[in-house]
């Protein structure tokens, strides 16, 4: 068995859960292959990173879901979260998953994507961190400061814009800088970043030495936003909607049950991330559901425009698969 880095190594934000490379739209290949494996079932290659978020494919897989429908899902490890478009458009894989800024983002630039369910939803999770002596007592004193985000101009970037804005700090005098995710947590304790977005579990870790100065910079768009879409190229959508079909059955269950035991979904994040239990418990974890919440989303991809993140608005509901 090989070696696995350590959780933290292996955690990677909700935020990038598949990262797009705006090149993706070169890419060429067979997108639309399909096999089947001895057992007769249809061979579905999943794109994933080791996230929270990703627990419903896990479900899925382990609680037969996929099998249920004729499929049998085959993990493909993405060595970087800008991986998971080109792949699904080379044919390395035909199922992953994507943010909504990003997924408007490539859908801009002309990359064919199909949205088939909701991978996840924040849960009030996505904070702006200060350390408690840093000075830092109300949003506006963040003025002249400067805070790390693991993601620069996404969703999640112009919707803590507008949450700042709201309380009239004047962000034109914050410089937002990227910062990984896991050296979030030291970035901040050496002064590097004056504020972080330091993302669960590992805002757990410093829940003794920091406040929320910005509680959930995702306030605006309502009760547990989107934060990640299942997708699949719009090339194999065409070829093989027969199979989209089970995927969205099998994606569906597994939410469905994600929902009503939330003691699975610490065993499914456990399995993907290895992350401890204990810690898991503590921590605030993303939601799981199958409403694809469009209105919401529409407002992430409109606050982008607004802040001169995407050049022009995609209608989020253009993108949905139907057979």
């Amino acid at each position: 068995m090989a070696l696995k880095r350590p959780w933290y190594g292996r955690l990677l934000t909700a935020c990038t859960i598949a990262l797009v490379a705006l090149t993706a739209a070169a890419c060429g290949g067979s997108a639309d292959e399909i096999a089947k494996n001895s057992d007769g079932d249809l061979v579905v290659k999943v794109g994933l990173i080791p996230i929270t978020g990703a627990a419903g494919f896990e479900i899925a897989e382990s609680e037969g879901f996929f099998k249920d429908e004729g499929l049998a899902s085959e993990p493909v490890n993405l060595r970087t979260p800008a991986d998971g478009v080109p792949n699904l458009l080379n044919g390395k894989t035909n199922l992953g998953a994507l943010n909504v800024g990003n997924l408007a983002q490539a859908t801009s630039e002309g990359v064919d994507l199909k949205i088939i369910g909701t991978t996840y939803y924040a849960n009030d999770d996505m904070s702006i961190f200060t350390m408690k002596d840093s000075g830092i007592e109300e949003p506006r004193d963040l003025e002249g400061k400067k805070i790390g985000l693991v993601q620069l101009k996404n969703s999640n970037h112009a919707a803590l814009l507008d949450w700042l804005e709201q309380r009239d700090v004047d962000t034109k005098k914050i410089e937002f800088v990227l910062v990984p995710v896991t050296d979030m947590p030291a970035a901040l304790r050496s002064g590097q970043v004056d504020a972080g977005q330091v993302l669960y579990p590992l805002a757990q870790t410093m829940v003794k030495e920091t406040n929320a100065i910005v509680p959930n910079l995702l306030e605006s768009l309502g009760e547990r936003p989107v934060q990640g879409y299942t997708i699949v190229s719009g090339a194999f959508a065409k070829k093989h909607p027969d199979v989209v079909v089970k995927m969205q059955a099998a994606l569906e269950k597994a939410n469905d049950l994600l929902v009503r035991d939330p003691e699975l979904m610490i065993t499914a994040v456990n399995t993907l991330t290895d992350v401890p239990v204990d810690l898991l418990r503590a921590s605030k974890l993303p939601a799981f559901g199958n409403d694809l919440k469009l209105e919401s989303s529409q407002k992430q991809v409109d606050l982008m425009v607004k802040h001169g993140f995407l050049s022009e608005s995609v209608d989020l509901s253009t993108l949905v698969f139907k057979k």
